[in-house]
Order: C-alpha cells, then structure tokens, then sequence
C-alpha cells in the first residue's frame, strides 16, 4: 500500500506485509487492554464467584451450576441436573425463551453486576417452578457461594448456599 508522504519529498511511502501485520497486532493490543484491565479492577471475592457449584435446595443438594464472565456480568448455566432428573428434562414451567428449552444447560442466572464485593441486579430463573426472582449473590471464602432470589426487596427472599466443586 502507498501512502503520501510530503514530509519526506516522497510521493509515496510503501508500507510491507510485515509493517501492516505490527500496525494490526498494535491496534488489537490497545483494544485488548482496557478489557484486562477491568478484568483484573475484579476483587479477589467477586473473581471467587466464577466457577463450578453444587447447589443446594433446603439443605439438599440440587443440580450444578457453572458461573462464568461474559461482558463483564456474571451468569451461570446448569451443567448437571438434580437428583430425579433426566436429561431430556425440559422448563415447562418457564417463560419466554427459556419455555420448554432443555434444562441441562440452560443458562439460570443472568447480566449479575458488581457492587462493592457483591454480584447485583441479575436474575434467577427456578427450572423447578419456572419463576424469574431477582437475586444478589456474594463468596464467603474461596468455597462457597450465598445466592439469595428474591421479589421486590431482598428482605422477603431466600438464601442458598452452594459449595465449590473442584
């Protein structure tokens, strides 16, 4: 590719394949940065809210749940189902997108921010009931993670603890 140059008396200033190639791997790095950055602004408590989880129902175990990043919001899709269910199991009960999609990795939680140490202002769907709470979620340690669903206000809501698989 030629581009003018008046500074130098050129008419035209070649630029190779391989000074394009650093031009590019340039531009990718000053887009990929500002991205690790707000990765790395995460708490050692929030980061604790990534992972795979038992669930636990009533002191029961329930199904697991994998939590993940994506945008920067923290969601968590159901990896294996609670005792009783089959894979071909579906969410008649839900709504929207989710009606009568298959349970086994169907995504539960959703667009959870931080605020302070805490995961905030995602919702919850219940594949047992189908009903979409809202829900707050924080770490206690590196092993356990409180999840409370709630309507309204978290006072008149329920706290479940699930515990880290490894």
């Amino acid at each position: 590719m030629h581009l003018y140059n008046p500074g130098k008396g050129e008419d035209t200033l070649e630029m190779t394949g391989k000074k394009w190639l650093c031009v590019l791997a340039l531009a990718l790095v000053a887009v990929a940065l500002p991205a690790a950055a707000r990765a790395q602004q995460l708490s050692q408590k929030l980061q604790n809210a990534v992972g795979h989880w038992q669930a636990y129902s009533d002191g029961k175990p329930g199904g697991q749940v994998e939590t993940y990043l994506e945008g920067g919001k923290l969601f968590g899709r159901v990896t294996q189902l609670r005792p009783g269910r089959t894979p071909n199991d579906v969410c008649e009960k839900c709504s929207g997108g989710n009606k009568n999609q298959k349970i086994l990795g169907l995504v539960i939680m959703r667009n959870f921010h931080t605020e302070g140490d805490d995961w905030v202002g995602g919702t919850v769907v219940d594949p047992e009931n189908g009903k979409e709470y809202q829900g707050k979620m924080w770490s206690v340690g590196d092993n356990e993670l409180h999840m409370r669903g709630f309507i309204g206000i978290a006072l008149l809501g329920r706290t479940e603890t699930w515990v880290r698989i490894h």
